[in-house]
């Protein structure tokens, strides 16, 4: 239920809360009246209306189309804790089309937190992402330069458009086996800002990730920005009791068929896609 404000809170934001207990039970995708309609509903000018529509396009719950009018945001794209997605496969997964465009691909300097060795040669690969052609994240990728030499990764085949690099490893035979991710919050660098369209003093998330085959080859080390309205993280955690019965919850927990279902609903979420017209 949503939290009604008082009577003394601005207008707009008393119009926010009504629209967000509307929207609540609408389907995403629906459109939503034009702001003239709106303003004519609640009985006040347009600029009012305006501020309550942005307020909703800043928490992610609507978004603007050019032309075409307001709507119930898309509820964002989940992965399954434990189950490792690419960019690609997250996206292709929530019905959209992935695609980037190749920023850089160039020799790279090794940095303290990398897990290769000082002497390693690198090389990074540093791609604009896109979502049904919006930008919506930036991934740089360090990579072993023996590595891209032993996959056949060049400059034109990482610049296709369509071009995935978990796919491009399969491809060669290795697959990603696991991965240590963390995340931070933290102000857009000018250089992201103008790369993802965003507003000065906009917030993003900051995805460090490390990829590693099954024999504990590093394949992929990225660093990855996104508007922080387009990703959150949700995942189940279990509580471990000090007790003495701590391995048979443990071996309890291992049989749980929640575990180990890959359910497209729960963990990193990305979204919504749509041009909401202020940024990202």
């Amino acid at each position: 239920m949503t939290n009604r404000r008082s009577a003394h809170a601005p207008r707009y934001l008393q119009i926010a809360d009504d629209l967000k207990a509307r929207i609540a039970s609408l389907n995403p995708g629906t459109r939503l009246p034009s702001e003239p309609q709106l303003a004519k509903e609640f009985a006040v000018s347009r600029f009012t209306v305006a501020r309550a529509v942005e307020q909703l396009t800043d928490e992610g719950l609507i978004t603007r189309r050019q032309g075409s009018g307001t709507f119930v945001a898309e509820a964002p794209l989940r992965r399954a804790p434990g189950y490792l997605l690419s960019f690609t496969e997250a996206v292709e997964a929530a019905g959209h089309s992935a695609t980037h465009r190749l920023l850089e691909f160039v020799p790279a300097v090794w940095e303290r937190g990398l897990p290769y060795s000082r002497d390693e040669q690198l090389l990074s690969l540093d791609r604009l992402r896109l979502v049904d052609g919006m930008a919506v994240a930036r991934h740089r990728s360090v990579l072993s330069r023996h590595l891209v030499e032993r996959i056949d990764l060049t400059r034109d085949v990482a610049a296709h458009p369509d071009f995935s690099l978990y796919r491009h490893f399969e491809d060669r035979g290795l697959l990603v086996h696991s991965a240590t991710e963390r995340l931070i919050a933290c102000t857009a660098s000018d250089e992201d800002r103008t790369l993802l369209g965003l507003a000065r003093g906009s917030v993003v998330v900051a995805v460090t990730r490390h990829s590693f085959a099954a024999d504990g080859t590093v394949l992929d080390c990225v660093s990855a920005i996104y508007d922080a309205r387009r990703y959150s993280y949700e995942a189940r955690l279990l509580r471990q009791h000090p007790s003495g019965n701590n391995n048979k919850r443990n071996q309890e927990n291992d049989n749980d068929p929640q575990l180990h279902v890959r359910d497209s609903h729960s963990g990193p979420r990305l979204g919504p896609w749509d041009d909401g017209g202020a940024g990202g």
